[in-house]
């Protein structure tokens, strides 16, 4: 048995096996579409009464009540501490993610120890939390995470499509 650990944060879900990865968490979550981290609404705020280029819109406030943008690319940085030197299980977008468009970036805390990081389109969730999550015969999107030195916090900035 594998004990499991999701991280859950606006809509998007990261499983891992705590036998591979410890102190995860999402650090930064933004909208490439709003520019806006997601889950803030300021954007739909408006101009309120003064248009962009000095008309006075005193009669018109522009605003959007239609609510949240729906579906978009999103720009997610993740931070984990892989325990072992060759990681096997993946870091699982369960929820909120249906692909990696691309990995933009890794980097490790360990001087001189290389991190590698691959995504797959493969992954397969555990049927409940003592079944770790799994890189291949599935159809979520997952990171795999192979350090060259055991206890190597990572982070990882990604792009995902909704």
């Amino acid at each position: 048995m594998v004990a499991t650990t999701t991280v859950t944060t606006n809509g998007l879900s990261i499983k891992v096996a705590d036998s591979d990865f410890t102190l995860v968490s999402i650090l930064s979550d933004l909208d490439m579409r709003t520019g806006t981290p997601v889950g803030s609404e300021e954007w739909l705020k408006g101009f309120g009464t003064t248009y962009p280029g000095g008309s006075d819109m005193s009669t018109f406030s522009a605003s959007n009540t239609d609510g949240a943008a729906e579906g978009s690319l999103r720009m997610v940085t993740i931070t984990a501490n892989v325990v072992q030197a060759a990681t096997v299980e993946p870091l699982l977008f369960s929820v909120g993610a249906s692909k990696i468009v691309g990995i933009l970036g890794a980097v490790g805390k360990l001087a001189a120890k290389d991190v590698t990081v691959y995504s797959t389109e493969t992954g397969l969730v555990g049927a409940n939390d003592t079944v770790a999550p799994l890189a291949t015969t599935g159809a979520l999107p997952c990171l795999v995470i192979d350090s060259e030195g055991a206890n190597n916090v990572i982070q990882v900035t990604v792009l995902l499509l909704n």
